[in-house]
């Protein structure tokens, strides 16, 4: 026991100085405990093996598949058109949101996809970002107590009752005083909570629609789109994209073909049995047939060769502007970046065909900036510098990133991949995969574990996401640290250090009243969840809390509930959660910002629980 509470208090002081990762502690705190015998080695890798760890990696792949297939960025646009320009319904909407979200994908996943629309809605309104992300941030720490799966601290919680052979908590039932909690969070943020926020101008973050903007700028873009009509008597009928050489010869981009419905096709659709859908990059091989529509994009000289070689019906696009680019240009498989020729770039002084560049990479090739003026043909000696318009998949422009060592990638493909804000098909699949995973947990047979990855698979077979995109959505950083710190539960219920905290406990608090008891719990595990992991602070706070409820002869529900909430409440620090941290730098924060913002928040939780929570969940 003196060993396990020598090693304990260790990596509680490398978790509150934050000079080493705390993933690393944790690994070392683990390997410590098998190291001098505390634990043997099944015992010491036992965290890896556990649920929960399990549960939460797929929580992390459901999240990032709710954000690709665009539900994330469509509930923000959403919650920006519902604020009618409004800064005041516009935080509230934000914290109802970010909420919501929160209560069924991670906290952090939340914040990510929506500081982006947030940050632009805030500059739209002339209102400081900095008055909108700390409330996000808390927002999406209070959202996670609406659900089971809201946080992992709630899964922690959970599983130690599970553990224990208690009956564990319902999916919602978490929501009876997280509700209360979210409605309190929302009326101090809109009416005093902002005015302790400072006026920062705040970094810009990666914006869809500044980003068109620039490329619009750089590379006239919008000059030329067409819509093509593959007549009947055209010879591009049956012929490919490639056999035509519309691209490395023609320098013609079709950017998506809009299928001819023949009489069957035309019944099918109404019947509700078939629905044509738009190609949004079409592949080389494709055959024309007669009466496609094609979505083109090329110069006025090219378009009319098109015409004369090939006897297409072509008429010029002139509503054409950012919304436009949106809705046909991008969507959640298709966008565009910029390609910058790299200074060592095998590249530089090659002399390129944009067609055949363009098949190299899979890409299509819309433009070249040479020194902020665009270089118009399809056939350039590249320079270092020079600037490529590429259109391409998100995954082939990620592949470009990760790999090419000759071009460097303006932006961040990857965030703005989730920005496009349209309700796809994967859209619609990842909602009834949400809508199945909820039913599960409610009234299905299975664990909660098992539950949560059917769900990831489904989304992985619809199409929402891939398996590459899957394990680059799970934060390993919790995962090991969760996997790392239960070992130590282990050691100290093994040695009786559990029971050792909790007797100490009691001898300090058990002749009082049981509400001390869960004041108690409450100030502790807040005060722990403020410097280190709340996470880590779950875990080595629920052993002593169960086992002292139960010598105490009291029901370990409204305790273990108060552990739960408590370890959300890390609302006094920039490194009590990653949210905190990650608004820090976009709204130019202080630590004292979080400070004065977060402490009358944390006392209105604190007195909130400790009067609901015996109500809810009696003592007894």
């Amino acid at each position: 026991m003196e060993i396990t509470f020598i090693i304990l208090a260790i990596t509680i002081i490398l978790f509150v100085s934050g000079k080493i990762r705390p993933d690393i502690v944790a690994l070392t705190s683990m390997m410590a405990l098998s190291m001098t015998g505390v634990l043997t080695v099944n015992e010491t890798f036992s965290g890896f093996s556990n649920s929960s760890i399990i549960l939460i990696a797929g929580l992390f792949i459901v999240g990032e598949a709710m954000s690709r297939a665009g539900l994330t960025s469509w509930l923000g646009n959403k919650i920006i058109q519902l604020s009618k320009n409004n800064s005041n319904k516009l935080l509230v909407l934000i914290i109802i949101g970010s909420a919501v979200l929160s209560a069924f994908m991670s906290n952090t996943g939340t914040v990510a996809s929506l500081m982006p629309v947030i940050i632009a809605a805030a500059w739209r309104l002339k209102t400081p970002a900095s008055k909108m992300l700390i409330p996000l941030s808390f927002a999406a720490a209070t959202g996670g107590l609406l659900t089971l799966t809201g946080t992992p601290t709630n899964i922690v919680t959970n599983q130690a009752m599970i553990d224990a052979g208690i009956p564990e908590f319902g999916f919602f039932e978490f929501s009876l005083i997280g509700v209360p909690l979210l409605l309190l969070t929302v009326v101090y943020m809109r009416y005093f909570g902002t005015k302790l926020l400072p006026n920062n101008e705040s970094r810009r973050m990666e914006d869809i629609d500044e980003s068109i903007q620039n490329i619009e700028d750089s590379y006239q873009l919008f000059e030329g789109f067409w819509k093509v009509r593959i007549r009947p008597n055209s010879s591009a009928i049956g012929q490919t994209i490639k056999q035509m050489k519309l691209g490395s010869t023609m320098g013609v981009n079709i950017i998506k073909i809009i299928p001819h419905e023949d009489s069957a096709t035309s019944f099918l659709k109404k019947v509700g049995f078939k629905k044509s859908e738009p190609d949004e990059f079409p592949d080389l091989d494709r055959a024309f047939k007669a009466g496609d529509e094609l979505l083109v994009n090329c110069s006025e000289m090219r378009i009319n060769r098109f015409i004369d070689k090939h006897n297409v019906a072509a008429t010029k696009l002139e509503e054409v502007d950012g919304e436009f680019v949106k809705q046909n240009v991008l969507s959640d498989e298709v966008g565009i970046c910029e390609l910058i020729v790299a200074p060592k770039s095998s590249y530089k002084g090659r002399h390129i065909n944009t067609g055949r560049f363009g098949e190299k990479y899979n890409v299509q090739v819309m433009a070249l900036n040479r020194h902020n003026k665009r270089i118009r043909g399809r056939e350039f000696d590249l320079q270092e510098g020079d600037s490529i318009l590429v259109r391409a998949k998100w995954e082939d422009i990620k592949a470009i990133q990760e790999e090419s060592r000759d071009f460097l990638i303006i932006g961040s493909p990857e965030e703005l991949s989730k920005e496009v804000g349209k309700i796809t098909r994967k859209g619609v699949i990842s909602i009834l995969a949400m809508v199945f995973m909820v039913s599960m947990f409610i009234w299905g047979p299975f664990s909660s574990s098992i539950t949560v990855m059917l769900t990831a698979f489904i989304m992985i077979a619809g199409g929402c996401i891939n398996m590459n995109q899957s394990y680059r959505a799970i934060n390993w950083n919790v995962i090991i640290i969760m996997a790392g710190m239960i070992p130590m539960g282990v050691a100290l219920q093994k040695t009786g250090g559990a029971k050792y905290i909790a007797d100490s406990m009691i001898t300090l608090l058990g002749d009082m009243h049981p509400t001390y008891f869960l004041a108690g719990i409450f100030l502790i595990t807040s005060f722990l969840s403020q410097v280190m992991s709340n996470t880590a602070t779950a875990i080595l706070m629920a052993p002593i809390v169960l086992v002292a409820s139960l010598e105490l002869g009291y029901s370990p529900n409204p305790f273990m509930m108060a552990l739960a909430v408590s370890a959300s409440t890390a609302f006094l620090t920039p490194f009590g959660t990653p949210t905190n941290t990650m608004v820090m730098n976009a709204g130019n924060y202080k630590f004292t910002d979080y400070l004065k913002s977060g402490a009358i928040l944390l006392g209105i939780f604190f007195v909130v629980s400790i009067i609901l929570i015996p109500i809810i969940w009696p003592y007894n």
